[in-house]
């Protein structure tokens, strides 16, 4: 008749199986965490930063025209321009000239597609350093809503000479207020989004970056980084989800 188990023999075995338990909890847990470190450097690492950024650089000559200009923004712009011409004879003033042209004008601006790009990762968000946007040269107008008018002093004859001379400068002058600061920064929001939605079109293409990868694009421009800001921490610019559509409508016309 086989001997009875001793009252000693359970606990070794349970302690045994819980020892089992522990190692296997240890190894599980240490796979996840390199799982996590892995996914961490996927997202914010260097070389994820360097991947996008190579990955849309070959994307680019695939799409858009083929002068590689992407459109990111017009605006309709009310302009008057005039003009004076003063004059005298023996210090006797002979009157003055004032001739005014007013015009709507359409300024439309671009990127060149083919100038550096730099995306870099941040966790879930897609900073793109984007190539400067333009003014498209030169500026058009609507000529069928053109008003001029001139008035002459009481001694000249010259009104349609100088309203004549004021409309042949119209063009130079649409072209320095396309470049002026104030013309730029009033179509600065629909270009950065012009160019976070041509972003995110990419990115719901690309096989590598899936659709929940990034919850916001964030689009910076090279005059929007001074020589005593580095990026992106120190830019602040407005974050645009890339759940909601970002196409932008055309401005109107620049504040005041």
């Amino acid at each position: 008749m086989p001997d009875a188990p001793t009252a000693q023999s359970t606990p070794r075995k349970t302690g045994s199986v819980l020892r089992l338990l522990i190692v296997a909890s240890l190894l599980a847990f240490a796979l996840l965490c390199a799982l996590a470190a892995w996914s961490l450097y996927r997202v914010t690492g260097p070389a994820a930063s360097e991947t996008i950024t190579r990955q849309f650089s070959d994307y680019l000559p695939t799409v858009g025209p083929a002068d590689g200009i992407l459109e990111t923004a017009t605006s309709s712009v009310p302009e008057t321009f005039t003009q004076t011409d003063s004059a005298s004879l023996f210090n006797i003033p002979l009157g003055t000239t004032v001739s005014e042209i007013r015009v709507p004008a359409i300024y439309r601006y671009h990127i060149h597609l083919y100038d550096p790009w730099k995306i870099v990762i941040s966790g879930q968000i897609c900073l793109v350093f984007a190539p400067q946007f333009q003014p498209s040269l030169p500026p058009a107008i609507i000529t069928g809503q053109m008003e001029k008018s001139t008035s002459a002093g009481w001694l000249r004859f010259n009104g349609d000479d100088n309203l004549d001379a004021l409309e042949q400068t119209i063009t130079g002058e649409l072209e320095k207020r396309a470049n002026d600061k104030l013309h730029r920064d009033f179509v600065r929001e629909s270009c950065r989004q012009s160019v976070a939605q041509f972003v995110r079109t990419w990115l719901l293409k690309s096989q590598s970056w899936p659709d929940d990868h990034f919850h916001q694009i964030v689009v910076v421009f090279p005059d929007e980084i001074t020589a005593t800001q580095s990026p992106p921490n120190a830019v602040q610019i407005p974050e645009i989800t890339t759940s909601a559509e970002t196409t932008p409508s055309p401005a109107s016309s620049p504040p005041p």
